[in-house]
């Protein structure tokens, strides 16, 4: 046990001089000014031991708060059981009640199911802007989006609304340019609630690809709803191509709202159609793990991969679509 815990012996030593049952020599053969030396030694040893640094869990659902369905209880029951929930982030990736989040429909339908979880994060769905100014989102969740949210380690969480139009649109990217531009060595997840790559219903949405261009390469993860299935997709390139310099994403409308059934268009990665459930995601150090999980607590897929550090290339805003010219 010594051999293999460093800390531990220094640790004994450091608690023995303290309490007085170490033997002490007839006479001290080390110069006071080395023993000083020593002791603050053992002390960095405990204190490299004790203090290693722990992972960061997030829970990710969207698409919740249908009070017509049993799914969105049985999916936070499902969380609840997990024995760290309390410390687990819980990240909601829009829709939170149905058909329209106004307040009184959030009390009733999302609430009773989530107010328990500590730590929550959320950015609004079309659903919550359905009521006027997403006003009954922004009554339980009050912080603004854009923003971001620092998860510990290396990881950051940029919060983005895709929503926004006009010139609040414009102005959450030249926000969002600015975060990526003064970035440096982070690990970035964006979370917006519709996606821009989907094998589900709704398909690959070009509504959101200013925000798609921006992130990809610079962002490790990207988290969305919208779609109700479960979908882990590799590495995509600014064009949806799979590519090792892309970044990766994850749908999760799984939250308790009506499932869908696939799309039209298939893309490589993993899909799982018809069932409620979470994406428990595992940061740690440089590295992620993810599982789906589902309400019955079994995982129905897994995988894992590592962060890409911003700053390695320097970040340049994607150059306006040019306009058509007339013939």
């Amino acid at each position: 046990m010594q051999d293999r815990y460093p800390g531990y012996i220094a640790a004994h030593a450091l608690l023995s001089l303290r309490s007085g049952r170490a033997k002490r020599p007839a006479a001290m053969s080390t110069p006071p000014s080395d023993m000083k030396h020593l002791l603050v030694l053992l002390a960095l040893l405990v204190g490299g031991n004790a203090v290693a640094a722990s992972p960061t869990v997030l829970n990710v659902i969207g698409d919740t708060g249908d009070c017509e369905l049993a799914g969105t209880a049985q999916v936070a029951a499902a969380m609840r059981r997990q024995p760290d929930f309390r410390d687990v982030v819980l990240v909601e990736v829009g829709d939170l009640a149905y058909p329209v989040a106004t307040r009184e429909r959030l009390l009733a339908c999302h609430e009773p199911h989530f107010s328990t979880f500590p730590k929550r994060l959320a950015v609004p769905g079309n659903h919550d802007w359905a009521d006027s100014n997403a006003a009954g989102f922004f009554s339980i969740f009050p912080r603004p989006v854009p923003r971001v949210e620092d998860l510990g380690g290396p990881w950051k969480l940029v919060l983005l609304d895709s929503n926004l139009r006009g010139d609040a649109g414009e102005a959450q990217l030249r926000w969002l340019d600015g975060v990526l531009a003064e970035s440096r060595d982070a690990c970035l997840i964006a979370a917006w609630h519709h996606p821009r790559w989907s094998s589900g219903r709704h398909g690959n949405l070009m509504a959101v690809d200013p925000l798609w261009q921006r992130v990809v390469g610079h962002v490790s993860l990207t988290l969305h709803g919208h779609d109700h299935h479960f979908e882990a997709l590799p590495r995509f390139d600014a064009g949806g191509n799979p590519n090792a310099a892309g970044t990766a994403s994850f749908v999760v409308g799984t939250g308790g709202a009506r499932p869908y059934l696939p799309g039209l268009g298939r893309h490589p990665g993993q899909a799982i159609y018809g069932r409620h459930g979470y994406l428990r995601l595992t940061l740690d150090g440089d590295a992620y793990r993810w599982r789906f999980v589902g309400v019955d607590d079994r995982e129905y897929a897994a995988g894992e991969g590592r962060c890409r550090r911003t700053g390695g290339r320097p970040y340049a805003p994607p150059a306006p679509p040019q306009a058509l010219s007339a013939s």
